[in-house]
């Protein structure tokens, strides 16, 4: 605390001070004033327990008791929203104000606010380590500053290098108090202060949400109050399904449910309702559970983005600052990292023993984002690149040497959000539908696809007003009586059901995947082009930009997590044309999550098989059959060349029905079997799945 007091004393006289150049004054004073603050909401929560806060039910809006969380919401998150163009946390704003250091102190003002999440914890270890960092880069300036006359040039300031070694000192020494902390969150089962809200609260008063400190947009308001008046069975129904998609995801795949006893919630917030209603069940089962939240810190951040909770003020400024880890990527800080979360995941012992993996619900519908590429916005250059790339593997390694992946499972489920249009009650309730489809029902239907695709030899996908002309090679079967190359994938760990996929054989696999519109990672992509030679990526393209470099890019970073020549690791029918028939009804194609739309068409997985880490595991469909396409040539090397194996990477693209014209099985006798011909299943035995497209 006294380390604290200490900085806000000095910050607080910064406004007042003429101790920098004038270029660099505006700048300084906006994150002293933010600062400011952000230590005024402290000291006026500070003997309030916010995590249990209770709203009155006569307050206001936005307002119960004496504390105003609504103006405080707005008030912290405000430099994010409005006139973000001209603000230093835009990158490009900051270049063209404070260059050449404009990325470097647009990086340290996003650090600065981006501590309302442990202003709200009262974490001020963690808010003190971000002050006397802004107070060392503001000291750099002003000591120079001293020994300037009124003629000298800009040589006179600090080096840009000097610059960037506070952050990168700051960087390496709170590592590992950032991954410990990140880590904490997301595998012990602890009273987090996000923990403490969500279960402190039935969320039926909606201003609950703000309690979490996160941003709070129209969007996340509206959610809460539609799940407000959700009757209790309707939460029921939607938290069973989830909770029943876990569970039956550790029974489908022979894995041990009654050993683990602690699971991960990802939601967005405004479904508080329904996660607590699915945390009841897994009560039952004697889970307790997690709620790990985006980090607030440029060297823990995915540049992928943010997967746990969080609401984003500003899209576009998420974008600029997806590369801000590249101020200190290098072999020295990602080694450390590696060492830091190996002796993390040591120091939990027995208690990792516990975890049984993520419980996901993903969302859909809000509104499309196109990324406007920017001057001044880090990026990683070659050798980072390089870098990252192996760091992401080898921390996937530790995981799963800590996390055994033949113990842990997931799910993953989809709601719309208010933001799809004026049809959000009656596509939540279509989705409803979709969500919870009989399993029954469709596993008969699926096998007969099986049944046929294990014939072939490769798999022959044409599309529809595109240029995908792919060819995919199967593994062969030895036993066709009692193997199978596609896995008949129903509701369990992906929710809907409707898909049976496979690990292609990479050599021979070929062609040229295009899509003209996809959602993925937020994301819309606008004619998608992928070339496979030897199911490996040779080429790739988009036409979000008009900078070419710009889209692959925007493609490497997104779907390819940093990594060149990929491999294509699935190949997958979609089966749920009720789902498409929703998405045609409402014209929502293009806001589709690619979980649901994975569902209406063939899709290409680049990256890992589905199979990563468990592929000795023996998983057989409901016919008894046993899935022998869990490898390819990549896999295999976990062998004999481990670091070649994996890719920590697995994204999914997916060709709707609309833009199909055909899927043909061809046998090792040359005999074509239609699957699929004009976007309609033509198999025997599967035309039941029509009804909703002719429909």
């Amino acid at each position: 605390m006294e380390r604290y007091n200490d900085a806000i004393e000095r910050i607080r006289e910064i406004p007042e001070e003429k101790a920098v150049p004038e270029t660099f004054r505006d700048y300084f004073i906006t994150c002293a004033r933010f600062i400011i603050k952000l230590d005024d909401f402290i000291k006026e929560t500070e003997h309030t327990d916010l995590s249990g806060y209770s709203f009155s039910e006569d307050s206001h809006a936005g307002c119960g008791g004496n504390i105003d969380f609504r103006k405080w919401n707005q008030l912290l998150y405000e430099d994010m929203v409005r006139d973000y163009e001209n603000s230093y946390l835009n990158p490009a704003y900051a270049e063209k104000k404070l260059s050449p250091y404009g990325n470097i102190l647009s990086v340290l003002l996003m650090e600065i606010e981006n501590l309302i999440q442990s202003a709200y914890e009262k974490d001020l270890f963690d808010i003190t380590n971000v002050l006397e960092t802004f107070i060392q880069v503001y000291c750099l300036f002003t000591s120079d500053y001293r020994d300037l006359d009124a003629n000298a040039d800009a040589q006179s300031l600090p080096e840009v290098q000097t610059v960037k070694d506070v952050l990168y000192s700051y960087a390496y020494d709170y590592s590992m108090d950032f991954l410990k902390k990140q880590m904490d969150r997301q595998f012990i089962s602890s009273d987090t202060y996000t923990k403490k809200v969500l279960s402190s609260h039935d969320f039926k008063n909606v201003d609950d949400i703000y309690l979490y400190g996160a941003y709070i947009s129209d969007t996340a308001y509206k959610s809460a109050e539609f799940a407000a008046s959700l009757t209790d069975d309707e939460v029921d129904r939607m938290a069973y399904t989830w909770y029943k998609g876990f569970k039956d995801g550790f029974l489908s795949q022979g894995k041990p449910y009654d050993k683990k006893s602690l699971i991960e919630f990802r939601f967005h917030i405004g479904f508080e309702r329904v996660v607590k209603r699915a945390a009841e069940y897994f009560k039952e089962d004697g889970y307790d559970y997690t709620v790990p939240i985006r980090s607030s810190h440029f060297l823990t951040r995915s540049p992928q983005g943010a997967n746990f909770l969080y609401e984003s003020p500003n899209r576009q400024m998420d974008y600029d600052h997806s590369y801000d880890l590249s101020l200190v990527m290098g072999d020295r800080i990602a080694s450390r990292m590696l060492e830091e979360t190996d002796l993390i995941f040591r120091s939990y012992d027995s208690e990792i023993k516990r975890y049984a993996g993520p419980v996901v619900m993903e969302t859909f519908g809000e509104p499309g984002f196109e990324p406007v590429e920017k001057s001044g916005k880090l990026s990683f250059n070659d050798h980072q690149k390089e870098v990252y790339g192996r760091y992401r593997s080898d921390l996937q390694n530790i995981v799963y040497k800590y996390i055994d992946a033949e113990e842990r499972s997931f799910t993953i489920i989809a709601w719309p959000l208010p933001t799809i249009g004026p049809d959000f009650q009656e596509i939540f309730r279509e989705t409803i539908a979709i969500n919870t489809l009989s399993s029954e029902t469709y596993m008969p239907v699926q096998a007969k696809l099986i049944d046929a695709l294990d014939k072939a030899d490769y798999v022959l996908v044409k599309g529809r007003g595109n240029d995908t002309d792919m060819k995919v090679m199967l593994h062969p079967l030895t036993d066709p009586g009692k193997q199978s190359n596609f896995e008949n994938c129903l509701s369990d760990v992906n929710i809907p059901l409707g898909e049976v996929f496979t690990s292609p054989v990479l050599t021979g696999t070929e062609g040229i995947l295009n899509v003209k519109s996809v959602f993925i990672g937020g994301i819309q992509f606008h004619d998608l082009r992928i070339v496979f030679e030897n199911g490996r990526v040779t080429d790739y393209s988009c036409k979000n930009f008009e900078d070419p470099e710009a889209s692959k890019a925007l493609i490497r970073r997104v779907i390819f997590g940093e990594k060149e020549n990929l491999p294509i690791g699935e190949f997958a029918i979609g089966t749920n044309t009720l789902a498409y028939k929703m998405i045609d009804k409402y014209g929502i194609g293009a806001r589709m999550p690619i979980l649901i739309a994975e569902k209406t068409g063939p899709h290409f997985a680049v990256g890992d098989t589905c199979y990563s880490f468990i592929e000795e595991m023996h998983l057989f469909n409901p016919d008894g059959k046993e899935l022998i396409a869990k490898d390819n040539e990549c896999s295999i090397l976990r062998k004999t060349n481990p670091d070649k194996a994996y890719f920590a990477v697995h994204t999914d693209i997916t060709i709707p029905y609309h833009e199909l014209e055909s899927i043909e099985a061809v046998t090792g006798k040359g005999e074509h079997i239609s699957i699929i011909s004009g976007g309609r299943f033509v198999l025997d035995g599967t035309e039941v799945l029509n009804a909703p497209l002719d429909a």
